[in-house]
């Protein structure tokens, strides 16, 4: 009997999901479902499983299930579906991103702009505590996109910085900042930005892949 009301419930679900109720976008949780329909969660759970056998969902630990196919999806949706992104998948897509981004800037920057991640560098090397110097580093990063002289590019840099200031990044942080890595940081901060003023794009990804490894050590351990 309980596969029967799974089935029916699968059913139900699909019709919705046909009908573009969550085109795109996360489903209500099982919790929410349960009290909708009057089942226990673990019914609910077993036709989340069905729908997500036939590819009409995806399901992220941590994150919740998404409708697949159907209407594109808005920005908006987009955004809530990377919602809790982890610090490694951040970490992944930085040092696909940033290395060439690096490069690009390198080429494109005007002297106005090298000034100004200069200067962000400068005020890095100068802060005496972890918000001034996470402050001051963020900064440095948004310029250096800023140079690449891409509208959309640096719209994808202000996203991820948005997933950056969650709580999970910000307590990893947190845990892994210490004055000897701030001056780590620093200096590696200065090889990029020198050679952004050299006009080189392969030293400056070099550079850029070289920080990130960093971090990314420090951070998760890698």
């Amino acid at each position: 009997m309980p596969r029967a009301v799974a089935e029916d419930l699968a059913r139900s679900l699909r019709q919705r999901i046909d009908a573009g109720e969550w085109s795109g976008r996360r489903m209500p949780p099982e919790r929410e479902l349960a009290a909708d329909y009057g089942v226990a969660r673990n019914t609910v759970r077993r036709a989340v499983e069905m729908l997500a056998d036939t590819g009409a969902i995806t399901r992220h630990v941590g994150r919740g299930t998404f409708v697949n196919g159907g209407v594109a999806p808005s920005v908006a949706a987009i955004v809530e579906r990377i919602e809790g992104t982890s610090p490694a998948d951040m970490m992944e897509i930085r040092l696909l991103i940033e290395p060439q981004a690096a490069a690009v800037a390198a080429l494109n920057a005007s002297l106005a702009e090298l000034a100004a991640v200069e200067e962000a560098h400068r005020a890095a090397e100068a802060a005496t505590d972890m918000p001034g110097f996470e402050a001051c580093d963020a900064e440095l990063h948004h310029r250096i996109f800023a140079c690449c002289r891409n509208e959309l590019l640096r719209e994808l840099h202000n996203l991820l910085n948005v997933l950056r200031h969650q709580t999970p990044w910000q307590e990893m942080k947190r845990r892994s900042f210490s004055e000897a890595r701030r001056l780590a940081y620093c200096a590696e901060h200065g090889a990029l930005v020198e050679a952004l003023k050299r006009r080189d794009p392969d030293a400056a990804r070099a550079a850029m892949h070289a920080h990130l490894k960093s971090v990314e050590a420090n951070m998760l351990g890698r």
